[in-house]
């Protein structure tokens, strides 16, 4: 049974301002995206008398975007960084699943998978790209600028890694505490990135974006083993399961801990999201760097 006090969360932060969030309308999404852009597959489409069924197909085979992610993240104390934790995320699920490793349990605190190192997953730094969403640092920032940043230039590595892949460009992960598996540091602006950092982001870029349409299309992409980002109540996260028994959207949060949203609050929150399909890869798995 889950814990009540994890199901639609709310926290005191500003990551996601209403009036920021106003702009994420699934227009303009699609518009700063450009190339990337998809629309909702009809393959995809799954009828909702049916997605029980493949709920339990996904669990017999871990085979939803939490299996995919090895590990949290950290904004906290204080940091208004919740877009970019959430596109990391969505993006690390995308890569990670082009690459078919799963990590059967999902993020764990303070836990490190030897698959990670051995499989090429790549940490990404949230803060790469929050930087130059709000240079400002404070008062968070929308899904439309989040994005276009990332399909434009990428992200860049985190300097925790799960192995050395010697990386020429690094940078802190985030500007709160992180944790064992994501650093924390100062908070740092663009002007003071390491220099040519834009060779090494280029190669960390989402190619596909799906933006649904309605919340069934959204529950369709979870269970195809998509993660998708939405923003809600001032904060922005990424759902990668859905649990048909208690009809909750699991997301992990920001915060070393997995939270959930009901279905009430999820029909709510839909709007302006978005689902990273594809993204760049290396020509070698094994050296993610070259």
């Amino acid at each position: 049974m889950i814990d009540p006090s994890l199901i639609d969360v709310v926290l005191p932060d500003d990551g996601y301002p209403a009036h920021l969030a106003a702009e994420d309308t699934r227009d303009v999404l699609w518009d700063v995206c450009g190339n990337a852009s998809r629309e909702f597959p009809a393959s995809m489409w799954i009828e909702p008398k049916d997605w029980e069924a493949k709920a339990r197909e996904n669990d017999r085979h871990k085979a939803w975007a939490m299996q995919a992610l090895d590990r949290y993240t950290n904004q906290g104390p204080s940091s208004h960084e919740c877009t970019t934790h959430s596109l990391r995320a969505n993006f690390e699920a995308a890569r990670n699943r082009a690459r078919g490793v799963i990590f059967p349990e999902g993020p764990r605190k303070d836990f490190t998978y030897t698959d990670s190192g051995r499989f090429g997953s790549v940490w990404l730094s949230p803060l790469s790209v929050y930087a130059e969403a709000n240079p400002g640092q404070w008062g968070g920032a929308n899904v439309r600028r989040v994005l276009e940043i990332a399909v434009r230039r990428g992200m860049l590595p985190d300097k925790v890694q799960p192995r050395d892949y010697q990386f020429k460009h690094v940078l802190q992960g985030t500007s709160g505490a992180g944790n064992s598996n994501q650093s924390g540091g100062r908070w740092v602006s663009m002007r003071d990135f390491p220099s040519g950092w834009e060779q090494t982001a280029k190669l960390f870029r989402p190619l596909e974006v799906v933006f649904p349409e309605s919340y069934e299309q959204a529950v369709c992409l979870v269970l195809h083993g998509y993660a998708v980002s939405v923003g809600r109540s001032g904060h922005a996260v990424p759902w990668c399961q859905w649990m048909p028994d208690q009809r909750l959207m699991a997301y992990p949060d920001s915060y070393n801990v997995t939270r959930y949203d009901s279905e009430r609050v999820a029909k709510s929150a839909w709007r302006g999201s978005f689902s990273i399909i594809t993204t760049t890869v290396p020509d070698s798995w094994e050296e993610p760097a070259a």
